[in-house]
């Protein structure tokens, strides 16, 4: 079944809370700009001392050797996983994936809130999902970060699978274009789905975190 991943894309107060109150649950934290930036090691060291995976969302598109030093800090750090942009190229890939030890590397191949219109006006073509997918693997990544109407496409490529983009029945797309229901993540084939504004804008994030796992159960 696919693990949940919950982006708290929160302020520190309700993180600290969700960490609270959800300690023995089997799910992954993730944590963004937002909350790194501001509190760093505290958000960092919450999720690592109450016994949860860490996943931390930055990612990097840059040089080849600034991402492996990048990618060093974050192992240093105690993270588990690490998203970095598979438009950074092969090269700077490579790099990062020659120091990540146990750290798993996700390759972000178009950020789920980018319609299919936008990708053209940037230059991208409706190959260049599955070509990036397809660097993510030959440079030694561990997943790629995809909208779950990809996973069809990317069935044959032997990578962790992390969908985003994913909105309960009723719940608002806010800026994400490329979604899909919890349902379709699952049957699709997902190993890891991420989730956010659906659980922290819930008036009771523990029931909605519930009654997710029991769907994904």
């Amino acid at each position: 079944m696919p693990r949940l991943c919950i982006a708290l894309d929160t302020s520190i107060g309700q993180a600290f809370e969700l960490i609270g109150g959800l300690r023995g649950y089997p799910i992954v934290f993730k944590v963004g700009y937002r909350l790194f930036v501001s509190h760093h090691r505290n958000i960092v060291d919450a999720i690592k001392e109450a016994g949860f995976e860490l996943f931390l969302d930055l990612k990097l598109n840059d040089i080849p050797n600034t991402m492996r030093e990048a990618t060093i800090s974050v192992k240093d750090l105690g993270a588990d996983y690490l998203t970095v942009h598979t438009l950074a190229g092969l090269s700077a890939l490579r790099e990062c994936a020659s120091v990540k030890s146990r750290l798993k590397l996700l390759g972000v191949t178009v950020l789920t809130s980018i319609s299919e219109e936008e990708m053209q006006e940037v230059g991208l073509c409706p190959d260049s999902k599955r070509i990036l997918a397809q660097i993510a693997y030959r440079a030694g990544l561990d997943g790629i970060v995809c909208s779950g109407k990809e996973l069809e496409d990317f069935k044959d490529i032997n990578l962790m699978k992390v969908v985003a983009g994913i909105r309960l029945d009723n719940d608002s797309p806010h800026d994400q274009k490329r979604v899909v229901s919890l349902e379709d993540a699952i049957r699709l084939g997902a190993d890891m789905i991420v989730m956010g504004r659906s659980i922290i804008l819930s008036q009771s994030p523990i029931k909605t975190v519930d009654k997710i796992l029991m769907t994904l159960s």
